[in-house]
């Protein structure tokens, strides 16, 4: 077996194996390496593989902490295709892995593997039993990784199993939701997309980041990424089939807008913005029901809706839609630490709740 770190050349072997497994999301796609490498993360690719055949995978991002050296972290993964064989190859993985990591000075790595509980006592369908494993768990528990507190991704996961036909979809959606997706279409509302590659995206992006900070200014501070993210993703990802964006109009105003990544197992629709025109067409709830149907014409396994903010007043609208669409919903064990220096991973874990307050961290 080798320990290997994939070059340029061999992105393509890359993506075909991430994207072979329900075990990942977008974050673990080249192309999302090169978008942090624009937000100041180096990213490494390295993988165990034996005979040709990759066993382990993770796309590392490292990130400087000052005065402690580097931390490493792996956003939604490691990724596999087969739980046994994670389980046999991960004391090796590791033990390259720490090598690795201790080349590049850094004091402990972090997995964020997709995995986590349900929050009602439901029969979780088929498609969603892969973020439910707590083999997974296990093995990384057993491997030397403690779960944080903390997390880098969002606590609180809402799904779509897709494999259900649209009418039960709709049927998970409150009696509200399921009017206003329908009555928006009935107003004429019009829903649009557009391949990333498309030549009229520079455009687009111009028009969607007003809607950002549109949408920054209503919500008293909604986060958002600079202009230069958007422009970096539309060149990072042109050539590639992971990305869509999609539009609603109405009478010819743009009125919401979001960014759909599409793996061949996991869908979702992040980046959303909208402005206060038209309310009352309720274009919002149609733009992210044509984001599913998208995903499901695709032959995507789960739809996310990436993250709800609970107990928050300042998030309560955005969660509260999301959540009257229904679906199942699932709250994720956070971050897995393995430190390599456990005095400085003990000033980090404490020093971390300042960590938001400080610009280098974020």
């Amino acid at each position: 077996m080798e320990f290997k770190e994939f070059n340029e050349s061999e992105k393509s072997e890359w993506n075909s194996f991430v994207d072979s497994t329900p075990y990942v999301t977008i974050l673990q796609f080249w192309e999302w390496g090169e978008l942090k490498r624009s937000e100041g993360w180096q990213p490494y690719r390295v993988a165990l593989v034996d005979s040709g055949e990759i066993l382990i995978s993770a796309q590392c991002l490292l990130k400087k902490a000052p005065v402690l050296g580097n931390y490493l972290y792996v956003p939604y993964g490691p990724v596999f295709r087969d739980i046994s064989v994670f389980k046999q190859n991960l004391p090796d993985f590791l033990s390259e892995l720490k090598n690795f990591a201790d080349s590049k000075g850094c004091f402990v790595i972090e997995f964020d593997p997709l995995i986590g509980k349900l929050v009602d006592e439901i029969e979780p369908s088929e498609n969603l039993l892969p973020y439910l494993n707590t083999e997974i768990k296990e093995i990384l528990e057993v491997n030397g990784f403690s779960i944080s507190k903390r997390n880098m991704q969002p606590r609180h996961k809402l799904f779509y199993d897709l494999s259900k036909t649209e009418e039960e979809l709709l049927m998970l959606m409150k009696k509200n939701t399921r009017y206003n997706v329908r009555l928006a279409g009935k107003k004429g509302v019009e829903v649009t997309s557009l391949e990333i590659s498309d030549e009229n995206m520079s455009q687009k992006i111009d028009e969607y980041y007003e809607l950002l900070l549109s949408t920054q200014e209503r919500a008293k501070g909604y986060p958002i990424r600079p202009k230069s993210t958007f422009t970096t993703l539309l060149e990072v990802f042109k050539n590639s089939n992971l990305l869509k964006y999609f539009e609603a109009r109405f009478q010819g105003d743009l009125i919401t807008a979001n960014i759909s990544q599409f793996t061949s197992y996991w869908s979702s629709s992040f980046y959303g913005a909208s402005n206060r025109l038209h309310p009352d067409t309720k274009a919002p709830y149609l733009l992210r029901w044509e984001s599913v149907l998208e995903a499901k014409k695709r032959g995507c396994k789960v739809y996310d809706f990436w993250g709800i903010i609970l107990d928050s007043k300042q998030h309560s609208g955005y969660s509260e839609t999301k959540l009257s669409f229904g679906g199942t919903r699932m709250d994720t064990y956070g971050l897995f630490a393995l430190p390599l220096s456990n005095w400085k991973y003990m000033v980090w874990d404490k020093f971390l709740p300042l960590r938001n307050k400080i610009p280098f961290i974020k």
